[in-house]
């Protein structure tokens, strides 16, 4: 369903959900386009009459490299547009990989979407923020400010 030259599905109640309408920015709304080229999907029951399952939820990969250099987002629309797409249910993070030794972060395509704006939503687990780099502190052993 989702390599080249095939469609991508979106479910009409998506289009008119809540959380859906209440994507901040249209970054929001081309990442989850995306989102849905990278998932493959597998049909239940007699050609996908039951619905379809997502056979690598959990192992969806979308660098930060990848949204900048093939897709021409910025690192801060990016960032921006996954939290946005988290906060209202679209996607969670499966595992993270935090930009260190080139470990990917993993994403899931979720539901919680239904939910949104309901006595029943699911918050989103927060994602890992990186640390502010400071700088050196008053006290260390290098720099200007040292202790001699």
């Amino acid at each position: 369903m989702s390599s080249k030259g095939q469609s991508i599905y979106f479910e009409k109640a998506l289009l008119e959900s809540k959380s859906y309408l209440a994507l901040k920015t249209p970054a929001a709304v081309q990442v989850l386009s995306l989102f849905f080229t990278k998932r493959q999907l597998k049909p239940i029951g007699r050609k996908g009459k039951d619905g379809w399952l997502i056979t690598n939820n959990g192992q969806i990969e979308f660098t930060y490299l990848e949204a900048q250099k093939k897709y021409g987002f910025s690192v801060s629309k990016f960032r921006t547009a996954l939290d946005d797409l988290i906060d209202k249910g679209f996607i969670d993070i499966e595992s993270t990989g935090a930009g260190v030794h080139k470990v990917k972060t993993l994403y899931r395509i979720s539901n919680r979407w239904r939910d949104y704006e309901t006595p029943n939503y699911e918050s989103p687990k927060q994602r890992p923020r990186k640390p502010i780099n400071g700088g050196f502190k008053k006290g260390n052993q290098y720099g200007r400010n040292c202790q001699k």
